[in-house]
């Protein structure tokens, strides 16, 4: 079976310019996370929940070069999901332990949100405690405290596919609305669910569908499963370990150490000799 097409996030504003839409086609970068991480069941089921909604929101990074990363750690029950993605769409990310096999409905623990700008400009951290939050409702918070944007998700039930409605800032003179989000997403929910079961793939297809339920598209940008592990970044890691711990990362008659990336399962060897070069270089006068 042929793999899908890259995924897109679509981006999209309704005429009156109240209200921008960004939809993900999620299809590939789930497939490609299927293969890489051997998670079954109910547990990969509320993995593909948790991207599907966390990724759209790489539309409120505002610059090329700007990263996030989504940090969920679940004490009851006992879980983490990462995912690290970026304003251009590299995506990795993660669930822990590899056999959970829970959907959970709600869960206790805090989400940590950091987000990273270019031209070494100093990140954005925020954390929020979670207690017997819906996952739903822990991106709704995450998008009103951390972001503090207007927005609302759905996810298919039928389609590895997405979408957040973000009502963009008021113009002058009208009135708030506390609960215009919500009544705006009811009025186009039958359309947009409609284009959830269609699992459309292709662009002119998806714009067509969103033209029909008041939407005009803007612009559009590949989401990709990518890792940005390498040899390199590993040893820079390793050798301050290897300067604390010294011989001790290795087991007796141990030759090489070998690190795996959690994210994309790459595996890297490191000999002693290395760790001394790198630990050499690195202490020389610049």
């Amino acid at each position: 079976m042929n793999a899908p097409p890259h995924s897109r996030l679509y981006t999209f504003i309704d005429e009156p310019r109240e209200y921008a839409l960004y939809f993900l086609e999620g299809q590939r970068l789930i497939h490609d996370l299927a293969i890489v991480h051997p998670i079954h069941g109910a547990g990969f089921a509320y993995f593909r929940e948790t991207v599907l909604s966390v990724q759209p929101m790489i539309a409120l990074l505002k610059e090329v070069g700007e990263q996030f990363g989504f940090y969920l750690d679940s004490e009851k029950p006992k879980f983490q999901f990462k995912i690290e993605t970026s304003h251009q769409g590299d995506t990795r990310c993660l669930l822990l332990p590899e056999n959970f096999s829970q959907f959970p409905e709600q869960m206790n623990g805090r989400v940590r949100l950091q987000r990273l700008y270019p031209r070494n400009r100093p990140p954005y951290e925020s954390i929020i405690e979670v207690d017997q939050l819906a996952l739903r409702d822990i991106v709704n918070r995450v998008l009103r405290d951390s972001y503090q944007v207007d927005c609302a998700i759905a996810v298919s039930d039928t389609s590895d596919q997405s979408l957040m409605l973000h009502q963009l800032p008021m113009l002058r003179g009208r009135d708030e609305d506390p609960d215009a989000v919500r009544n705006r997403r009811a009025s186009i929910q039958e359309g947009f669910e409609q284009i959830f079961r269609q699992a459309l793939i292709e662009p002119q297809e998806i714009a067509n569908a969103f033209q029909e339920i008041g939407f005009r598209l803007l612009a559009h940008r590949p989401v990709t499963f990518r890792c940005n592990c390498s040899w390199d970044r590993f040893l820079r890691h390793l050798v301050k370990v290897w300067e604390q711990e010294g011989e001790s990362l290795f087991d007796p008659g141990q030759e090489k150490l070998e690190i795996k990336c959690e994210y994309c399962k790459s595996l890297y060897e490191y000999s002693r000799d290395e760790l001394r070069q790198g630990a050499d270089a690195g202490n020389r006068p610049a």
